[in-house]
């Protein structure tokens, strides 16, 4: 397998988890509620964090199309890739820091983990798609006019 073939299999596996997202940007404010409940019993759901949460997973979705457009030519969307990974292991990282020491360890409920889970795994698969996207060579046609 070239790593062009294992970016475009990555992007593909990414789109496939974060496209999803876009239901909870749409789904009543009830069902929103019921799954904050779910996942911290006696949360507070106030207009602040269906609109936070909301505009997050509507980024989650976005990423995902991005993902599906760019896995159809490896070679011309490598500069924007690369950009993304840089971007995103930046993210990744400085949340981590922020999540891991401003939480105390008896602070850590289900939240803390969903959260924490969610950045390590990014943090993988950008670590893998940033090492195969610098492997691609890249793209060498010219627009002509």
């Amino acid at each position: 397998m070239t790593a062009e073939t294992g970016v475009k299999w990555l992007l593909r596996v990414l789109s496939i988890t974060t496209i999803p997202a876009f239901v909870a940007v749409v789904m009543p404010q009830s069902m929103l509620a019921g799954i904050f409940n779910w996942v911290e019993p006696g949360f507070s759901t106030g207009l602040l964090e269906m609109y936070v949460t909301r505009c997050l997973m509507g980024a989650y979705a976005f990423m995902g199309i991005q993902a599906v457009i760019w896995s159809t030519d490896v070679k011309r969307y490598r500069p924007l890739i690369i950009n993304l990974c840089i971007f995103c292991l930046i993210a990744a990282i400085v949340g981590l820091i922020a999540l891991v020491t401003t939480v105390t360890p008896a602070q850590r409920t289900r939240v803390f983990w969903v959260i924490f889970v969610d950045l390590a795994e990014g943090l993988a698969h950008l670590v893998l798609l940033t090492i195969l996207v610098l492997r691609v060579p890249t793209h060498d046609r010219q627009i002509q006019y």
